[in-house]
């Protein structure tokens, strides 16, 4: 068995490099967060079997391999095994425990689990929000905290990006009522959200441009001068297709300061959402948008996501409307969606009630 640790700033960073060097079947033994310097560092522990030509008894053919593939099985089963049994929640004090139970019903990364429990550990006293706060940061939209003049909202299809970006373009006009917003669609005109978008930001005396091509984006650069901000919205992506190639072949790559926010549902199963994230992360991509909220029954990837890519959460989108849909991102949004399934509508409800 091979076995190597790799380092990096996020996890995401760290287990791309696993599944460089050592494959999709890596399996990994330990991951854990340091600080050096003032610096958070990912480091992981993977391990791979070594290639049936390695065997002894690989020159036997398929029985040698199947033989060797059945005891890398009951290996990896050990390790896993061995991985659960570090969770001990007994432990812990009794309100740590059932905070950690919780999240393991919320769906939320084993591994992630670990590194709360280990926090939890070498610190009793520690508040799991706390601990929760590093892994999972916000960062609210808004004029003070996202000041570029272009952003972008991209996502797979289905999250709602349209509504999402227009519920952006209504935040930022709440927040700035004189502020000159201009809706793009990169959409190739095929798609229904260009009518959308053409149809609202009609309504709502917005300017609207599409963005087929390097030359459309050249011309939108030209004339962007008496715009305060310019959203895009970029459509989901066939399989296949990565983002950050689209950005560049749509010449959006080389637009200066141009911020790309990634809207997620946590309806999402695990495996569909690593795809989406191997797909949608680029250079360009600063924060996480969550939608359909409303929809959801568990919340655990937004730990999960937050933790493996290192980006903040911006917005929050639920409902089917327009109006009073989307908040800004705060911490204790998060933490009351956690571990009571609050929206943050419910929660300004009661603010303004008390």
């Amino acid at each position: 068995m091979r076995v190597k640790t790799f380092r990096g700033a996020t996890t995401a960073q760290v287990l791309a490099q696993v599944k460089a060097e050592l494959g999709a079947d890596a399996v990994i033994l330990s991951s854990k967060t340091l600080r050096e310097g003032g610096t958070k560092v990912c480091e992981i522990m993977a391990a791979v079997e070594p290639a049936p030509a390695s065997c002894p008894a690989a020159g036997q053919g398929g029985q040698a391999e199947a033989a060797w593939s059945s005891e890398w099985s009951q290996i990896k089963s050990m390790l896993l095994g061995l991985a659960s049994d570090r969770l001990d929640l007994s432990k812990l004090p009794s309100r740590q425990r059932q905070a950690l139970e919780y999240l393991e019903d919320q769906e939320v990364d084993r591994g992630v689990l670990l590194r709360l429990y280990a926090g939890l550990k070498r610190d009793p006293e520690a508040s799991l929000l706390s601990i929760l706060g590093e892994m999972v940061r916000v960062r609210p939209f808004g004029r003070r905290e996202w000041p570029q003049k272009w952003q972008a909202v991209s996502g797979p299809y289905g999250v709602g990006k349209t509504t999402v970006l227009l519920r952006l373009a209504l935040e930022r006009r709440r927040e700035a009522p004189a502020a000159r917003i201009c809706l793009a669609s990169a959409e190739d005109g095929q798609g229904k959200g260009r009518l959308v978008l053409k149809h609202y930001a009609e309504l709502l005396g917005m300017a609207f441009r599409e963005l087929r091509s390097p030359e459309d984006v050249a011309v939108l650069t030209a004339e962007s001068g008496p715009f305060d901000l310019i959203l895009v919205d970029l459509p989901g992506l066939p399989q296949g297709l990565e983002l950050g190639p689209y950005l560049a072949r749509l010449g959006l790559a080389g637009v200066p300061g141009l911020a790309v926010h990634l809207a997620l549902s946590p309806q999402t199963s695990r495996r569909q959402m690593e795809a989406f994230l191997a797909r949608y992360l680029t250079k360009k991509t600063v924060s996480l948008i969550w939608t359909k909220l409303d929809e959801a029954c568990t919340f655990g990837s937004i730990v999960t996501v937050g933790e493996a890519t290192g980006l903040p959460v911006s917005a929050l989108a639920y409902g089917p409307g327009l109006r009073a849909s989307l908040a800004p991102a705060e911490a204790q949004h998060l933490w009351k969606l956690l571990f009571k399934s609050e929206l943050p509508a419910a929660a300004s409800r009661d603010q303004a009630a008390a």
